[in-house]
């Protein structure tokens, strides 16, 4: 037989049942109110491209590419002034830069933004075929930090296409693009060499990655 104090308890819970239901629901609405900042969703902040030249990097050609460069991203800024090649990453035996030392200099200017370097001189970075091997351009994947040279490793210089897409490439590599297995995407290894001739624009998955990043691309 139950007692009196249990009789009470079991009519309890099925009122303290609807009552833990209604405190689930009541977070729900709350934690989903457009009120609530917590949960609210902001929108995505448009990372602006600064271009920086070093040196003597014309400036007419910095505007040029200012200009390629906004037909398929919404904002860049050409930095005015121009800024000092740093002499620690020279290396006088080959006359050229190091691009890993010329990024960690360009990373200081990076706040909230994308950095692109823009320089005459040629540039190295080490391989398994030389410490000091001659390269186009350089950024870390997903640093928001690239380099590119107008000269080749040749000393020859870039024409203005290959330069575009010499840009493109870097900048993507910047945003988080790796290396695409499209030959005929900008983002396609170089191995070594220049294929630029090859690559009329960026590849429909690697196109789709970008406009996620706030790239206007058709």
């Amino acid at each position: 037989m139950s007692s009196p104090i249990l009789k009470r308890c079991l009519c309890l819970i099925p009122y303290l049942a609807l009552l833990a239901c209604g405190n689930s629901q009541g977070n729900v609405e709350v934690n989903n109110s457009p009120t609530d900042t917590k949960t609210e969703k902001k929108p995505q902040t448009i990372m602006g491209i600064h271009l920086y030249r070093y040196d003597d990097f014309s400036v007419a050609k910095a505007e040029f590419l200012k200009a390629e460069l906004q037909k398929v991203y919404p904002a860049v800024v050409l930095e005015s002034d121009s800024i000092k090649l740093p002499q620690e990453y020279y290396y006088v035996p080959r006359n050229r830069y190091s691009g890993n030392g010329l990024l960690r200099d360009l990373s200081k200017y990076r706040k909230g933004t994308v950095v692109l370097g823009l320089t005459d001189e040629v540039i190295y970075q080490a391989n398994e075929k030389s410490p000091t091997w001659g390269i186009f351009g350089v950024s870390p994947v997903g640093a928001y930090v690239a380099l590119i040279s107008m000269t080749l490793p040749s000393g020859r210089k870039h024409t203005d296409d290959h330069l575009v897409k010499l840009m493109m490439h870097e900048l993507g590599h910047s945003f988080g693009l790796n290396h695409c297995k499209d030959e005929h995407c900008f983002m396609v290894d170089a191995e070594h060499g220049n294929k630029f001739s090859q690559t009329p624009s960026f590849c429909k998955n690697c196109k789709a990655f970008l406009k996620g990043k706030g790239w206007k691309l058709e």
